[in-house]
């Protein structure tokens, strides 16, 4: 006991320095220096040596390898039947990442993903959830990856947050502008890690590519464009057939629906839901990459165009205030995520072959650009992690893509409505125009309420 008690003095002298040096973090029971404060020091030595010894004696056959290392991070992964089926391995392989929980409300893609888990971990430790809620519970997971469907991942990231995590959440962040909003005002106010899962922030052809194009060497950027490859295939809405729902362990069609309006069950959704306008971000999909890296070339992550006229259902022009023009469109590219960048010297295009094309081979200087596949990415994700053990933020924060979005928000708006929209970056909104200003948000289902 002695041993422990001296051990827990040492534990107090830490903290009683760290708590001079470290803006506390807030949880919903106060600072956790507050808390600390509240003891004195001969009761803080006491308690803790009462905990340690009663960790001891409870747990006497854990070995120092079975206690989790504190530059673990331990993770819960929800959504796991499609992308996140995907990037689970690549969490999974990180040396510094234990998956400790899985969730989705399909029981056959919990079941698989927690035996893959379990299978890498070499144990049974692994838990399956259905509701997320109870995955969010757990004290001892530090951040999740998210990897729905589109229409939860707004509220997934604000629950996540408010329940102390951090949160690697697929694109899109939101399926309207005020949902991106909320995102955004989160992040901020419960001081969470965010990564957005637009990875070719961090592949290298694009990069290479964005480089070039802020490098003065195109001459001034007067149009920039982006691929979107699904555009001519616009989503709407198909009620099917009613079937009968299948028992809620099975799938939880109640919560498989979420925020998104009730409709009767049918299996075709399960797979179909990406041509669905109530489940999807519709221009969204591709415009969350695309638009995004022509945003973040530009420098004007926290604006968007002003102006966005439709042209055919296979192209949407929009133009930021200065007269500068972005063009959103579905033909013409070689591969898919295509951005191209024009200057009045030259111009570059990129995509997801790795290639690079440029208007003259000087542009380039021979030089060797690292890609990586989309579908497997790693170094976006290994960003989240160092950005959660160093709290540092990572290259695809809220604020950033929420912008990024708005554009792709605003430019569906006007294409689904088939008329030239004006728009206001400062206030969110469309001029002199209900109708658009209607479709600035979402509806959510009770009890989704954001």
């Amino acid at each position: 006991m002695l041993i422990v008690y001296t051990i827990s003095r040492e534990i107090y002298k830490t903290l009683n320095r760290f708590s001079r040096i470290v803006l506390p973090y807030k949880n919903k029971r106060g600072s956790v220096m507050s808390q600390i404060a509240g003891i004195n020091r001969r009761g803080f030595l006491v308690r803790s040596a009462a905990w340690t010894a009663m960790s001891c004696l409870a747990a006497p056959h854990l070995r120092a390898a079975d206690v989790r290392p504190s530059n673990t991070v331990t993770m819960g992964i929800v959504g796991i039947g499609g992308r996140g089926s995907q990037l689970l391995p690549i969490f999974m392989h990180q040396n510094d990442v234990r998956i400790c929980a899985v969730c989705d409300v399909v029981k056959d893609h919990r079941d698989r993903a927690k035996a893959t888990v379990d299978a890498y971990n070499g144990d049974s430790s692994c838990t399956a959830y259905r509701d997320f809620r109870d995955l969010l519970a757990r004290p001892d997971i530090d951040a999740l990856y998210v990897a729905t469907g589109d229409r939860w991942h707004a509220q997934l990231a604000i629950q996540t947050m408010q329940a102390g995590k951090d949160i690697y959440c697929e694109k899109p962040i939101s399926l309207c502008i005020r949902e991106g909003e909320a995102v955004s005002a989160a992040a901020h106010r419960y001081q969470r890690i965010y990564q957005g899962g637009v990875q070719r922030r961090n592949v290298g052809n694009f990069v290479a590519a964005m480089t070039l194009a802020r490098s003065g060497r195109l001459g001034r950027i007067h149009t920039v464009h982006a691929g979107m490859a699904g555009m001519g295939h616009s989503a709407t809405n198909h009620f099917f057939p009613t079937e009968a729902a299948p028992d809620r362990d099975v799938i939880d069609w109640d919560l498989w629906l979420g925020p998104a309006a009730w409709r009767p069950f049918n299996a075709k959704y399960l797979h179909t839901w990406h041509g669905e306008y109530d489940f999807h971000g519709d221009l969204t999909e591709w415009g969350s990459h695309t638009v995004d890296l022509c945003q973040l070339m530009l420098g004007r992550e926290h604006t968007a165009p002003v102006r966005y006229v439709p042209m055919d259902d296979t192209t949407l022009n929009a133009f930021y205030s200065d007269g500068l023009k972005l063009v959103m469109r579905q033909n013409g590219f070689r591969n898919s995520c295509a951005v191209r960048f024009e200057g009045d010297e030259g111009w570059v295009e990129t995509d997801d072959s790795g290639d690079i094309l440029v208007s003259s081979p000087t542009l380039l200087e021979q030089r060797k650009v690292p890609s990586e596949n989309w579908m497997r990415p790693v170094a976006h994700p290994a960003e989240f992690i160092a950005c959660v053990k160093s709290r540092k933020p990572t290259s695809a924060p809220p604020d950033s893509l929420h912008f990024s979005h708005v554009c792709c928000h605003a430019a569906t708006i006007a294409y689904h409505l088939k008329r030239e929209l004006v728009f206001d970056p400062a206030t969110l909104a469309f001029a002199k125009d209900d109708e658009a200003n209607l479709l600035l948000n979402r509806p959510c289902r009770s009890p989704w309420y954001l």
